[in-house]
């Protein structure tokens, strides 16, 4: 099925996780506007949806031909009618793609990311933590290895486990090493040696960040969304709690169960930095509760909505809305995208009212993992049925949707019994 020529606009979505899914089933919503996913390969989350044109497209290692690719799309989408077309990534990689080459796809997308500077001024952790450090924003104690720095003045001061992870997730992406993850926990000097010299044998060559660590189980993790106007000004701020993450080293560190709320300190010290910086459009910071001191500890920027951000809608702030309004304007949306779902705040931006437990994990199996305080008030919400999934879609008809959340299902049974949450 092809998108429309009467639809008055087109979403463009690289990637292919449950992210861009997520994204074009909420401009479907909220618009009744089908989005083309541009994925290497088809998968199951993607797949036979009625929110979807799926146009696979390969490997993306080779953007010039990605651009092209995009560039061919658009003249087929305005072939039989003159309408925008909005483009966005579903991971890192994806939006410094489109940034480093905006001048080109500018030409027929509406770009709703900050420029290539910008991004890199947030998205490098290195970057990230020196303004953190500029701004008295709370952090963990930060160093940034990179290949011939000296070690030994580095990592005198460590007190194990230290967590280290890349600067550029971009990057990353390329590094090829036995026992990669996203996430590293190091428990010692000798394990320290070890990762850093198959680190510089992989081929990555960006910073790569040794942090102290925080401790506190899954539920100690935050995030919150902020939408920046074109002006720059930090508007609202979606916070959210972690009930539980996932443990498979590809996948380490998502969500997989969100309860929202408000937190002020969070809100305003994101909305600062995002001003300081000159943001406009989404971001989304990860941070974690320290018991030690009650501080939230910002942890990095995503330059783009999350992977598991749906939170935000089940709570009533579909972002999609914020996008077309901000960036298409009153011709295709002039109502206001903030309704009785957000509240003033003393933190000086909109905040979520709604309390909503979001998850993508089977009830009965996040149940196991309610022994928290976070988890608590998970169990509640479950209760009363205030519980939100984006892959239940109720306008999702093709049977084969309907296999594969059973299979999603037993897939997440299984990650669980192999890969364990942390102890806490």
């Amino acid at each position: 099925m092809a998108i429309d020529p009467t639809q008055p606009f087109v979403p463009v979505i690289l990637g292919g996780d449950i992210g861009t899914y997520t994204l074009a089933r909420e401009f479907y919503e909220a618009y009744g506007v089908r989005s083309v996913v541009v994925p290497a390969a088809g998968n199951g989350v993607i797949e036979h949806s009625v929110a979807i044109e799926l146009r696979p497209i390969g490997s993306m290692a080779d953007e010039a031909r990605v651009v092209a690719a995009l560039t061919e799309l658009a003249t087929e989408l305005t072939s039989d009618a003159e309408r925008p077309l909005m483009l966005f990534g579903s991971l890192d990689f994806h939006v410094m793609l489109i940034a480093k080459h905006r001048e080109q796809l500018e030409a027929q997308y509406v770009i709703p990311y900050p420029e290539l500077d910008i991004i890199e001024a947030a998205a490098l952790k290195e970057n990230f933590y020196a303004l953190a450090e500029k701004l008295d924003i709370a952090h963990p104690r930060t160093a940034v290895y990179y290949p011939g720095t000296d070690l030994e003045s580095l990592a005198k001061d460590f007190t194990y486990p230290v967590i280290g992870k890349p600067s550029s997730s971009g990057d990353w992406i390329a590094a090829k090493f036995e026992g990669k993850q996203k996430i590293h926990t190091i428990n010692s000097r000798a394990e320290l040696d070890t990762l850093l010299s198959k680190i510089d044998g992989s081929g990555y060559t960006s910073g790569y960040i040794l942090q102290e660590y925080v401790p506190g189980g899954d539920d100690a993790m935050r995030l919150c969304t902020y939408f920046a106007t074109q002006e720059g000004k930090v508007i609202f701020a979606g916070y959210g709690e972690v009930v539980i993450e996932e443990h498979a080293p590809l996948v380490l560190g998502n969500s997989a169960a969100i309860v929202t709320g408000q937190n002020d300190q969070m809100a305003a010290d994101g909305a600062r930095m995002l001003e300081e910086l000159g943001w406009r459009g989404i971001a989304m910071i990860d941070a974690k509760y320290d018991r030690r001191d009650g501080k939230i500890k910002f942890f990095e920027i995503n330059p783009r909505l999350g992977r598991n951000h749906f939170y935000l809608t089940a709570a009533g702030v579909n972002p999609a809305r914020f996008y077309v309004t901000e960036f298409l304007g009153s011709d295709f949306d002039n109502s206001d995208p903030h309704t009785d779902a957000v509240m003033e705040t003393a933190a000086g931006v909109l905040q979520l009212r709604r309390v909503q437990l979001f998850t993508v994990l089977p009830h009965h199996l996040l149940r196991r993992f309610l022994n928290s305080e976070t988890g608590r008030k998970a169990a509640a919400l479950l209760k009363s049925g205030k519980v939100s999934n984006p892959l239940k879609f109720s306008a999702e008809k093709n049977p084969r949707r309907k296999l594969y959340l059973v299979l999603n299902a037993v897939n997440h049974y299984r990650k669980y019994k192999k890969f364990p949450p942390r102890a806490q």
